[in-house]
């Protein structure tokens, strides 16, 4: 339903995302944060004074889409190909690290088996668009360990929904988990042929035409078909927005698209994004046992830095570089809020598991951008 102040709310909302992140970057801190917390103090958990609905959500989806649209449009796939290595190895030390401490964990505390699997796929799974927004405002976005983490949480995202589709699929059956994963290997089949030999000529034809804005249009429809896709094909939106920035950004009008996105993205609705995140935490909902809240917390913080982190070093970076990169595996967001809502729903998380994920989401939101900061102000290692 749609709230009756709807627009009063949307007004605050956007005037305060511009106030907030100058007042961010007068004080040295990315903008990213200052409009989590502005969200948060907005929201029910303070003043309570802007209240989250459907069209407020979905602007925050779209707004989410964009982000990763446009960070797959600033992507260099050469460079991505030469940290391929990195990247996969960057991703099984940020999967294996932290589902083995959410399940084990879980276990310590009482949970079930599939209560105890479903914490820990929450844990492993990856969402950077906050990194994102942080690495833009850092003029990181292009860099090595950039290119890594991006490519490391797609790996991530794909082992997530995988993880989620089979333990689900147990409930429902086997053939549920080989359809589910005939979907995504059909999905990633399919979207990489249509953008590497439709994409280009589609684009050649819009740009022949002259429209006004009409590239931009017809890119951002691309961008749209391939996060819906993705979604009928049971993943995150934001892989398939960010598998067509990819394609998008192999071709001639990669400048115009980005400038018109980026544009249109970060005034209005990347803004809607981040504060809705803060909007739609209730700290008041978080109650049950405190040990196992602290120490899942705890463990999801840290099992990225060193799991990531580790691999990263593995994968040929250096000390300092690995941790800018586990730093920036960090973040918790879409995925882990799906797994969680779902698992609820079919009576495998109780309102405290569910709490506690929505918690590690905002509080990993909250500090990666001061970290990552920290992190690339130090001079690299020999």
């Amino acid at each position: 339903m749609v709230h009756p102040h709807f627009l009063l709310h949307l007004a605050i909302i956007l005037i305060l995302s511009k106030y907030v992140a100058a007042l961010s970057i007068k004080f040295k801190m990315p903008p990213v944060l200052g409009m989590i917390i502005t969200g948060i103090l907005l929201g029910p958990s303070v003043l309570d004074i802007v209240k989250t609905d459907i069209v407020l959500q979905w602007l925050a989806k779209l707004g989410v889409i964009l982000l990763l649209f446009t960070a797959g449009l600033d992507t260099d796939i050469a460079q991505m190909k030469s940290q391929g290595k990195a990247s996969l190895m960057t991703a099984a030390g940020g999967v294996l690290v932290p589902f083995a401490l959410g399940f084990f964990t879980s276990r310590f505390f009482g949970l079930d088996v599939f209560s105890s699997t479903l914490i820990g796929t929450v844990l492993m799974a990856t969402s950077v668009s906050v990194t994102v927004m942080t690495l833009i405002d850092l003029k990181k976005l292009h860099s090595s360990e950039g290119t890594t983490i991006l490519g490391a949480a797609i790996i991530d995202d794909v082992i997530g929904i995988l993880m989620l589709t089979f333990v689900f699929g147990l409930h429902g059956g086997e053939n549920n988990i080989l359809i589910s994963m005939a979907k995504i290997l059909g999905y990633f089949v399919a979207s990489f042929l249509v953008g590497f030999f439709l994409f280009k000529p589609i684009i050649r034809f819009t740009r022949k035409l002259e429209v006004e804005s009409g590239v931009v249009a017809v890119a951002l429809s691309l961008c749209f078909l391939f996060a819906w896709a993705a979604e009928k094909a049971g993943m995150a939106e934001i892989t398939g927005a960010y598998i067509a920035g990819l394609f998008v950004g192999q071709t001639r009008s990669k400048r115009t698209v980005s400038e018109g996105v980026e544009t249109l993205g970060q005034s209005f609705f990347v803004a809607i994004f981040f504060i809705n995140i803060g909007l739609e935490t209730q700290l008041r909902d978080i109650s049950g046992n405190p040990g196992f809240i602290i120490f899942i917390i705890l463990f999801a913080i840290a099992g990225k830095i060193l799991g990531s982190g580790v691999g990263a070093k593995i994968g040929g970076f250096s000390l300092r570089q690995s941790t800018r990169i586990g730093v920036g595996m960090v973040p918790r967001g879409e995925v882990a809020l799906i797994i969680s809502a779902m698992a609820l729903t079919r009576g495998i998380f109780t309102q405290t598991e569910y709490s506690t994920t929505v918690l590690i989401v905002i509080l990993s939101a909250i500090i990666t951008p001061p970290l990552l900061k920290w992190a690339f102000k130090e001079k690299d290692d020999v």
